[in-house]
């Protein structure tokens, strides 16, 4: 009998023991798994605009000094709710400044074997632009490695983010000008000046494009990597690509134009202003001629985006809310 009991407390004690430290392991592992509720965050990051203007490829693009010498950048506030370990939203406003220029195929434009090399063809046009911009996004992430929020994976505090979503943004073109003395130089804005007769009465101007809107509806999808560095703060890295529906982000996509028809369809100074605007090879090189109306300034056939590449900061608000997982 005695034995029996000593053996039973011993069996009860040894029970426990596992059961508690099972216990324990479970409540620190889970310490890393997303709780349900709110949360407010921040992010920022590079700005970069995938356009016409600019180089044609990614390595082009960040391979150049002069890209370097002057990035641009976006930020801004998001609240969010997590529903699951796996899946949040979030609703945010954002704001930057969208910039691009020619002057970036320089490097490559001068080791160009022919003049037809596409960065000469770039280089020797010389547009830039730059455009204030806001954004605002519904924005879902995915953690896929958390949809079995027991799993070992689950667990960890380092996951990987799928991150697709809709939103608006707002832009405001602007280009720099430059008289042909090059002693007076400022932005002008390029949405009213028509450059590419954008808007203008079709018996004016048969090939006219229809006018474009300053508001866009946008969709946002990437990667991203979160750490959560407790069970209130989160850290992460995203890049997000913003595919939008026009090829207007850089005010840049059709045909040169005739400038009688800047003068047939504007006030004098804009007519003046928009003929300047469109072409500025002259700053480039002196002896070539202007472009001819109808050669292409752009591809209209491809869409403009941008993307955002930084960090975000997740603050997760406390709650007595037990999750339902656990």
């Amino acid at each position: 009998m005695r034995k029996t009991f000593i053996r039973s407390i011993l069996s009860v004690t040894l029970l426990a023991t596992l059961a508690g430290k099972a216990h324990a392991q479970i409540g620190l592992s889970k310490e890393y798994v997303e709780p349900p509720g709110w949360s407010i965050g921040t992010s920022v990051g590079l700005l970069d605009l995938w356009s016409d203007v600019g180089t044609k490829s990614i390595l082009d693009h960040y391979g150049n000094s002069a890209y370097w010498n002057k990035p641009h950048f976006m930020g801004g506030l998001f609240v969010r709710y997590s529903a699951h370990p796996s899946f949040a939203f979030r609703i945010g406003g954002y704001y930057g400044t969208l910039y691009a220029n020619d002057i970036w195929n320089k490097q490559k434009a001068e080791q160009a074997e022919s003049i037809e090399d596409d960065s000469y063809q770039r280089y020797l046009r010389n547009l830039s632009i730059r455009a204030n911009t806001w954004e605002g996004s519904l924005l879902f992430e995915i953690a896929p490695f958390r949809f079995n929020p027991e799993s070992a994976g689950a667990m960890r505090r380092f996951q990987p983010l799928l991150l697709l979503g809709v939103g608006a943004m707002h832009f405001k073109p602007q280009a720099e000008y430059i008289d042909r003395n090059k002693v007076n130089r400022g932005y002008v804005d390029l949405y009213e000046l028509h450059v590419e007769g954008d808007g203008f009465p079709k018996q004016a101007y048969g090939d006219a494009p229809d006018k474009y809107e300053l508001w866009q509806v946008v969709v946002p999808m990437g990667l991203g990597v979160r750490w959560d560095i407790g069970r209130r703060l989160s850290l992460g890295v995203e890049w997000l690509y913003r595919y939008t529906f026009t090829d207007y982000l850089d005010n840049v996509s059709g045909k040169y134009m005739d400038p009688a028809v800047y003068n047939a369809n504007l006030p004098a100074d804009k007519a003046f202003l928009a003929n300047e605007m469109q072409d500025k090879t002259w700053l480039i090189n002196h002896n070539l001629p202007a472009h001819s109306k109808d050669e292409y300034r752009g591809n209209p056939d491809n869409k403009d985006g941008y993307s955002t590449f930084g960090l975000t900061f997740i603050f997760k608000v406390p709650s007595k809310k037990d999750p339902w997982w656990y």
